[in-house]
């Protein structure tokens, strides 16, 4: 029961504070250590001690006991406690108990398919052990016990499966734990300062996953928009957050590309619609002011969304005084050599289109790297970007551009979100990284509206260099070592295919699918007394189903020879009107009958003799010759009906 636990705990690993888990380990390991010596467990004062030490401990850390994390942490601790305690088999008990139910937080806290494997694996092996501690002593070895347990699983298999298809299914969930945002995934935050997006680049974790419902648009127009960044003091942008400007009309231009984005949680409420998005699922869903696409309350669960979007956009409407005086603001005591070389290209290109390409070119032109290991930059981190180190990921690049060009006067803003993607050829979807994680630049243009411009792109391929293991994780470069192996890169998008599999077919299973599936089942208009009929007729068959395994088990036929044999004879004898009765054995049997038959009493008595001998006498060397000789006589005897 000991392993059992450990790895129930192990399923939460990651959110438990450290001490719990190690105060887990150490009850369990003294425990197991004093039963193999045959000590007893702890006096009741050093149990009850180490019990309200603990238990204070862990309330001062987390400060309550209510929610998921916390309820889970303290059942963890009280399970490892429970365990230093264990004298009887019912102090076992309580521990599988508390096994089982972390298992459940488990499962409410990730909807991963191979969580659920190991989770059940888990329940698979404490069934056994429970098995095993039910009797006094185990006839069977661990092999025997987890074939058994496995057995009477799948005989509950068809009433689950029934269950889960039919048991009528409502919009909402019947009960549900209140979110808690510790649970949302790292990603993208509501500032950037130069270097900041390298930590995401080189995090393997998966942001979103996107199902396109035709051609997908091409890589260079693969941009997936997050929070917009206004505000900088020279160094880090921010994202100024809810304001009272509206999102200005835009005119799409060139096709629309339908799609539907499968959501990680992260803790805010961006959803990461290509752009730029013009219909979507959410209810609650809307474009802010800077055309990105949010909800009203965190992505804090899994979210599916199906969208619309135009790669290519435009506006006639002017810029307000408002946005324009914010989006060309910059602090005037940072970066002077940077607020030169703009004066002085602008002087050159007054044209904005003509400034924004020059700007490009001198990215290009001019010896600027592209690394995931920049030198640290100071105060004028711009300045030093520029001049001095040239070394930079996408955020540095987006700032320096965008500082260039609010220093010419023209307005421009971050945008920060994901770009590019890998494909899945085994289930038909791409899947975005917090390897993906991209900045980019969009500026003002009168009669266009706001412009896309990414100036990392201008950097020339020969320039890129490597870093962290001589791999560079971050798309589109694509310079990632998995590229090198493609064998891992085809394992685990295989492993991705099967637990999205697993998250639409199963997870996803609601109230429309359910009756989809009631509907193929040629049962027009279903409502929730149709559906209850159908569950009711399901449960049936299921029953029936188990019903017929346990009468086949229960009629199985034995393997020893000898009985074999015996129950032919009875079956012959029974056949001419001398069957066995329920409490008859053999000898009983064999005098009845030569009561009645004196005429078989010979050849019957001799018979029931030997299989008396043969089933309850003491193995002897001669036993072996007697049961071929009793085999061979009751396989060739045919007893006479009486005349």
């Amino acid at each position: 029961m000991g392993v059992c636990l450990g790895l129930a705990i192990a399923a939460h690993i990651a959110s438990l504070p450290l001490w719990l888990t190690a105060v887990a380990a150490a009850s369990v390991a003294i425990r197991l250590f004093l039963a193999a010596r045959g000590l007893a467990a702890p006096s009741r004062p050093v149990k009850l001690g180490i019990a309200a030490a603990s238990i204070a401990i862990l309330f001062l850390q987390l400060r309550t006991f209510n929610g998921l994390s916390a309820g889970t942490a303290l059942l963890s601790l009280v399970a490892g406690l429970k365990f230093l305690e264990t004298r009887t088999r019912r102090d076992l008990y309580a521990v599988a108990l508390i096994v089982y139910f972390l298992c459940l937080a488990a499962l409410l806290r990730s909807e991963s398919f191979w969580l659920l494997l190991y989770l059940i694996g888990v329940a698979w092996l404490t069934a056994a052990t429970l098995l095993r501690l039910a009797l006094s002593t185990p006839r069977h070895g661990w092999p025997v016990d987890l074939r058994y347990v496995g057995r009477i699983s799948a005989q509950a298999l068809p009433v689950a499966v029934v269950l889960w298809l039919f048991f009528p299914r409502f919009d909402a969930p019947l009960w549900q734990l209140p979110s808690e945002r510790g649970n949302a995934q790292s990603g993208l935050s509501d500032s950037m300062s130069p270097g900041d997006i390298v930590d995401l680049a080189l995090s393997d974790e998966i942001a979103f996953r996107v199902r396109f419902d035709g051609a997908p648009p091409p890589v260079a127009e693969r941009y997936w928009r997050g929070p917009v960044l206004h505000e900088t003091d020279g160094h880090t942008w921010r994202n100024l957050g809810p304001t009272a400007e509206s999102a200005a009309t835009l005119t799409p231009t060139g096709p629309a590309y339908s799609y539907t984005l499968s959501l990680e949680p992260h803790p805010f409420n961006w959803l990461f619609a290509l752009d730029w998005p013009d219909r979507w699922s959410v209810p609650d869903g809307h474009l802010n002011a800077d055309d990105t696409l949010v909800q009203g309350a965190p992505v804090s669960r899994p979210l599916d969304v199906s969208a619309s979007s135009h790669t290519h956009v435009f506006t006639a409407e002017p810029l307000s005084a408002t946005a324009r005086r914010r989006d060309t603001q910059l602090p005037s005591n940072r970066n002077p050599r940077t607020l030169a070389l703009a004066v002085e290209l602008r002087r050159a290109h007054p044209d904005d289109l003509e400034f924004a390409q020059k700007v490009l070119e001198l990215f290009h032109r001019e010896a600027f790297f592209y690394t995931l290991s920049p030198p640290p930059l100071g105060a004028n981190s711009i300045d030093d970007f520029l001049f001095d180190t040239r070394r930079g990921f996408c955020g540095h690049y987006a700032s320096a551009f965008a500082t260039l060009m609010r220093a010419a006067g023209i307005p421009a803003r971050i945008v920060t979100g994901y770009h590019g993607g890998t494909y899945n050829p085994y289930a038909g979807y791409w899947i975005l990284r917090q390897s993906n994680a991209h900045a980019w630049d969009e500026i003002w243009v009168a009669g266009r509206g706001w412009l896309r411009v990414d100036p990392t792109a201008a950097i020339a391929p020969e320039r890129v260099e490597a870093g962290l293991d001589g791999a560079l994780a971050a798309e589109p470069l694509g310079l990632g070592i998995r590229a090198r192996v493609p064998w891992i890169t085809d394992l685990r998008l295989r492993l991705d295919a099967y637990g999205q599999l697993w998250r639409q077919r199963f997870l996803r299973f609601n109230q429309v699918a359910q009756l989809s599936l009631i509907e193929r089942l040629g049962i027009e208009e279903p409502d929730a007394e149709k559906i209850a009929l159908v569950m009711a007729a399901g449960l049936v068959l299921a029953f029936a189903w188990l019903v017929w395994q346990l009468r086949r088990e229960q009629r199985t036929e034995p393997t020893d020879p000898a009985v074999v044999a015996y129950r032919r004879l009875c079956r012959r004898l029974a056949a001419v009107g001398l069957a066995r009765r329920p409490h008859e054995g053999a000898e009983g049997y064999a005098r009845r009958i030569g009561q009645s038959r004196p005429d078989l009493a010979a050849a019957v008595e001799a018979l029931c003799g030997s299989y008396s001998r043969l089933r309850y006498a003491k193995s002897s060397p001669e036993q072996g010759a007697e049961l071929e000789a009793f085999v061979a006589r009751a396989r060739a005897y045919r007893p006479r009906r009486k005349p």
